[in-house]
């Protein structure tokens, strides 16, 4: 990679790959989480796949920024901050909040002129022209709001057992899902990129038909699979999504 192009570039750190890579993943997280999720991505995927997580404001090492509230302002800074690296080929990775946030950044990619990602993996989200399951939560009451996060297996509950990471946690939940509940898919043509969507077996908040309807997004192939597990099947015992996941960057090459 060259670190020119990084050098002030607070969305993406240089990938822990060696210089060989050949394909680029970049991941976006879920409400709540940071960069730091796919800290072990690449010692679970092939030595010449760059995992490149997006580091969002407001959290991690952007602790001291300003919080985003709306996903399409999101949208378009990862899009901006990615433009230059776009010169390899390259996949998006997007869990919960990310899987919306992910397809976003591939139209917005597109509507600039610039290539689709190779492969769109949009996992622990519903296709985003279903519509909303259930009422907003980020005007709640703390209290409320917490006991709602932690009733629909939202974030990590160890996360929220401890009172002085809540108070750190709480207004990026709350910026974070206001971003998902104001935000409404705008009818664009489908995608020309491949599509893969995951889903855990286990999700209270997710069924088969929600993740196979992912599918209308794409004129190319489609793939789903509903993984073992709950919400969070990323966190757990991962074996068969990181088998897959290798599978399809090596078919990028291909």
């Amino acid at each position: 990679m060259t670190i020119g192009l990084l050098g002030s570039n607070h969305w993406v750190l240089p990938g822990t790959s060696p210089g060989n890579a050949r394909v680029r993943l970049f991941c976006l997280p879920y409400a709540g989480g940071s960069a730091a999720i796919f800290r072990d991505w690449p010692a679970r995927l092939a030595s010449d796949i760059e995992v490149l997580p997006l580091h969002l404001p407001g959290r991690g090492q952007r602790m001291h920024e300003a919080l985003l509230h709306d996903l399409g302002e999101i949208t378009n800074q990862v899009a901006e901050a990615i433009a230059p690296l776009l010169e390899k080929p390259y996949v998006l990775f997007g869990h919960s909040m990310g899987a919306c946030l992910a397809f976003e950044v591939a139209r917005r990619l597109r509507t600039s002129g610039l290539p689709e990602p190779a492969c769109l993996i949009v996992s622990g989200h519903g296709a985003p022209h279903l519509p909303a399951s259930r009422s907003l939560l980020h005007g709640l009451p703390d209290d409320e709001f917490i006991d709602e996060v932690m009733r629909l297996n939202g974030t990590p509950p160890e996360i929220l057992k401890h009172p002085e990471v809540v108070e750190l946690i709480l207004p990026i939940l709350r910026a974070d899902f206001e971003a998902v509940e104001t935000y409404s898919m705008t009818p664009q043509p489908p995608l020309t990129c491949r599509i893969v969507a995951l889903g855990g077996d286990n999700d209270p908040d997710m069924d088969n038909d929600a993740v196979a309807s992912w599918g209308i997004h794409t004129t190319n192939s489609f793939y789903y699979q509903m993984l073992p597990g709950d919400h969070f099947f990323l966190h757990g015992s991962a074996e068969q999504m990181f088998a897959l996941i290798n599978k399809e960057l090596r078919s990028v090459l291909l």
